[in-house]
């Protein structure tokens, strides 16, 4: 009896914390998904000021690309000015895969994401391409912003 009743208890308690609360996890994706979701739109319309909105405005950000080291937020905006062609790029993104969350705090977040692009090249031929971006994200008082971001090619 007495058995029975602590595992009913347990499942209570349990039930109760499934019911009022998400893990820290879930709760961290529920609020980063739609920053994501809203990154890959702004990427696809080629908007550099809308799709930077996300990254932290100031010369700490650093962000990789392919071995290259781009720091702060000006000169990333600049890059990303050029690869989109001032916005006049034909490339188009879709994920290509499930983003992988990692939850270091519930202020620090690392979020791996698998893309893929097809753009078309000067000389016409069409290339496709598949990428990795992987995005610190932290959260400060204005909301989550990317702190360091990784991108590489998968070749």
């Amino acid at each position: 009896m007495k058995k029975t009743l602590a595992t009913a208890i347990f499942a209570c308690v349990l039930l109760a914390g499934m019911v009022h609360g998400a893990s820290p996890n879930a709760t961290v994706q529920q609020q980063i998904k739609p920053l994501l979701d809203e990154l890959m739109r702004a990427a696809n319309a080629h908007d550099t000021d809308r799709f930077l909105a996300a990254y932290l405005h100031r010369p700490s950000l650093v962000f990789v690309f392919n071995g290259r080291v781009i720091t702060g937020w000006e000169n990333l905006r600049d890059q990303q000015l050029k690869w989109w062609n001032n916005g006049k790029s034909d490339a188009t993104y879709s994920q290509d895969g499930a983003s992988e969350f990692t939850v270091l705090s519930p202020n620090v977040v690392v979020v791996t994401n698998p893309l893929a692009s097809r753009r078309t090249l000067p000389g016409g031929e069409v290339k496709t391409s598949e990428f990795v971006v992987t995005m610190v994200w932290q959260k400060f008082p204005e909301g989550w912003r990317i702190v360091y971001g990784h991108e590489s090619t998968v070749h």
